[in-house]
């Protein structure tokens, strides 16, 4: 017998959603944090930690899980629109980004094994638990760097270009390194099984790109032009979009991570002249679904099992030290080499810092494989909210030095240009 879906469910859920996310929106703006801030604090509020105390059950969790996929496949999508892979593949951003994954992985990897107390780590072992941990680690959130370089007008100057570059690289090393924990988690742990993942998963990033870049992209613009003549406005979207999910799709089959799909569905059209009207398009539709995957990020996290084990505290506390140190140390020294100025490494290794959009989706395809339980995941997300937000000022006060520096030495020639 057929289920019985009920679409007056569907409408109340996202009704409510929506509204909520959008409340939350303006009041998290008014001090000046990331939007995602506030949609993971409301999903908190209306999840099992303070609601569900209550026995308040207010959202299905399939429609929500359902409606948090999209948002994640649409985001990466509009992550992959601003990574051309010309543009940010400089040696300096390269450098930067390995320094900014390498640190943060080892040392968050050796901090969870050791820390987490035994019957957090989930069904696929201690090892495994650990290298997503380590993974949750290694992104940069773009956005929160960006926000803060827009409100200083620094965005054009050689330090952003570093920072933003360098951002992308961590996103997609930390894909790479998702994929093939994805498959260490699916028993994939001997050395040979680990090598053929990650061969996989260099093999489907590389045939994606260049497929996607010299054929699909080709088909995608001229359906545009074609449709365009003829009175349809939005063909090649449509059939982009649809590209993106064949590619997620793929992703899945071969053992990776859907939004790894997704990302790289997206670069291959950051460099066509579609490019910004492709992420007008795909951020409406993020604009809806995005906020509830956050939402049902902070719906996810139960307080209360976290509260029973008082010793997830401690190692949240040295995470949040680690991931803040491993990212500040492991950017600006590599940034510093490669010729910046202190202030210009220090505002580099202080603006990689925030974790955010890659490190949150990590941790819920750890929950979602169960390679960590439901209290670990909570602290994992609490973490990456301090860390999204304590390096902002920071990342601030050195940007403002380099401002300063650049309109002390401008009466003597034109400001450096990046690489």
């Amino acid at each position: 017998m057929a289920e019985v879906f009920d679409p007056t469910l569907l409408y109340q859920q996202l009704t409510i959603l929506l509204v909520l996310a959008t409340l939350s929106h303006f009041t998290i703006k008014r001090f000046q944090q990331p939007t995602i801030i506030g949609e993971i604090g409301i999903g908190i509020l209306l999840g099992p930690s303070i609601l569900g105390s209550f026995g308040i059950v207010l959202f299905s969790s399939a429609l929500v899980s359902s409606f948090a996929a999209l948002g994640a496949i649409f985001l990466l999508f509009v992550i992959g629109l601003e990574s051309d892979f010309r543009a940010i593949y400089t040696r300096k951003n390269v450098f930067v980004a390995l320094g900014g994954v390498a640190l943060p992985l080892l040392f968050g990897f050796l901090t969870a094994f050791f820390l987490v107390p035994a019957g957090s780590e989930g069904a696929s072992g201690r090892f495994v638990m650990a290298m997503f941990v380590g993974a949750t680690l290694t992104a940069t959130s773009t956005a929160i760097a960006a926000s803060v370089l827009l409100d200083l007008g620094l965005m054009r100057e050689r330090v952003a270009q570093t920072i933003m570059g360098a951002a992308v690289v961590d996103d997609i090393l930390g894909l790479l390194i998702l994929s093939i924990v994805v498959g260490m988690s699916e028993g994939k742990v001997e050395p040979v099984s680990i090598a053929v993942l990650m061969a996989t998963a260099v093999v489907f990033i590389v045939v994606a790109i260049l497929v996607g870049t010299y054929f699909f992209s080709r088909i995608v613009v001229g359906i545009q032009v074609r449709g365009m003549k003829v009175g349809l406005k939005h063909g090649g979207f449509i059939i982009a979009m649809a590209i993106a999910f064949f590619y997620a799709f793929v992703a899945e089959v071969i053992g990776l991570s859907a939004i790894v799909g997704a990302f790289l569905a997206g670069t291959m059209f950051a460099s066509t002249p579609l490019r910004e009207e492709f992420t007008e398009g795909a951020g409406y539709l993020g604009a809806i679904f995005t906020p509830i995957f956050f939402i049902s990020l902070g719906v996810l996290v139960d307080l209360r099992a976290v509260a029973g084990v008082p010793e997830l505290f401690v190692f949240a506390a040295v995470l949040v030290g680690v991931a803040i140190l491993t990212k500040v140390v492991g950017c600006a020294v590599p940034a510093r080499w490669g010729g910046m100025s202190k202030d210009e490494a220090k505002a580099i290794g202080w603006g990689m810092t925030p974790r955010g959009e890659v490190g949150l989706i990590v941790a819920l395809t750890a929950l979602t494989a169960t390679v960590i339980r439901e209290d670990l995941f909570g602290i994992i997300v609490l973490a990456i909210i301090v860390v999204s937000i304590l390096p902002a000022p920071l990342m601030k006060r050195y940007l403002v030095h380099v401002a300063e520096s650049k309109r002390e030495k401008a009466p003597e020639g034109a400001p450096a240009k990046g690489d």
